[in-house]
């Protein structure tokens, strides 16, 4: 039986981070530019754990470099979130931050407060990539802060963008790879938008740089799901953190836009293997028809957005969907004999 987690968000934007990374506007982004008192992050944890009902509740710091905030700063967060976790309240406090403000010394802080997981904002492992998005750190800097990580028993996150400045798929695909290979306990996978008020605008407005389409960023994505549900490696996040500003398409200048990510990358991930098995079924003489068994949580993604995975399977007459709690998710049974895997 899966448990049920719950995350309250706690959003320090910018904070600790000196660099301007090429894409990156966290106020506009996460819709928040005031730092936390503690008076008010008390009062916000205060208000979820109202409303919560979950197996699992994590007090996640989110934007920002965590560890790049003056360490006095630091203490006063974690010292809160610390009591709320002793007191059983809360059971993991979570932390993103950047690969060079790792250290042993730091590290040892956030084992006194009972940090549980820390993520490292990659973005990507190729050395042209930081440099043309200006991330400031080096390749080697990523492998050194994981390896700490795992030596002082925190779970290590690992995140990482799709079409940054001279980002391909082959590039973003080794990164995918490093990730597994630095064994990572959690993944997110975000899109690169061009967002107002960011250095990527202006390249974007110049024609410097030019976004990945929609199309490229799905078919990426849902390889990348596919490999990392091959080793077993949970993707926490796909695309950017929901906001109002996001959502509304105010902030995002361009780039592989969509309020529904993660649904169109699954879609493409049941058509893709449903697609070898159409061309069987329309040359049968059987009526030409399609009887698909599926999961009720995922009858959407044989449909497709707006049925479009319906729309292409041409030459069938008739495609009959039936839910069944007897299908394992990720598979669906064919014209009730063949058991088919998604993610194979």
């Amino acid at each position: 039986m899966c448990l049920k987690h719950a995350i309250i968000p706690i959003f320090v934007s910018h904070m600790g981070c000196p660099n301007d990374c090429v894409f990156c506007n966290q106020r506009q982004i996460t819709g928040v530019d005031v730092a936390p008192t503690s008076n008010s992050l008390t009062r916000q944890i205060e208000s979820y754990l109202e409303t919560i009902k979950a197996d699992v509740v994590e007090i996640a710091f989110f934007g920002g470099s965590f560890t790049g905030i003056e360490a006095h700063i630091q203490e006063a967060y974690l010292e809160i979130a610390s009591q709320y976790k002793m007191n059983g309240r809360v059971h993991n406090i979570r932390l993103s931050t950047r690969p060079d403000y790792i250290d042993d010394e730091i590290l040892l802080r956030l084992k006194k407060y009972g940090v549980t997981t820390i993520e490292l904002g990659v973005q990507s492992f190729d050395r042209s990539v930081l440099k043309a998005s200006k991330r400031g750190h080096s390749v080697a800097s990523i492998y050194k802060a994981a390896s700490l990580i795992k030596d002082y028993g925190f779970e290590l996150g690992i995140q990482l963008m799709y079409g940054l400045p001279r980002d391909n798929f082959e590039k973003f695909f080794f990164s995918v790879e490093e990730s597994i290979r630095l064994k990572a306990d959690c993944i997110r996978l975000y899109p690169v938008l061009v967002i107002k008020n960011t250095a990527l605008e202006q390249s974007y407005l110049m024609k410097t740089y030019v976004p990945v389409t929609l199309e490229d960023t799905i078919v990426a994505m849902a390889k990348a799901v596919k490999r990392y549900q091959e080793v077993g490696i949970p993707i926490i996040r796909l695309g950017l953190q929901r906001t109002d500003l996001i959502d509304e398409g105010k902030e995002v200048v361009a780039g592989p836009f969509h309020p529904a990510l993660k649904e169109l990358v699954y879609d493409w991930l049941f058509f893709e293997a449903l697609k070898p098995y159409l061309q069987e079924n329309v040359e049968m003489a059987d009526f030409k028809t399609l009887e698909i068994q599926v999961n009720p949580k995922q009858v959407t993604h044989i449909l497709g957005h707006a049925k479009r995975n319906l729309k292409r399977c041409k030459g069938l007459k008739n495609v009959m969907i039936i839910q069944s709690n007897q299908i394992e998710l990720n598979t669906f049974k064919l014209n009730n004999r063949q058991i088919i895997s998604v993610m194979k």
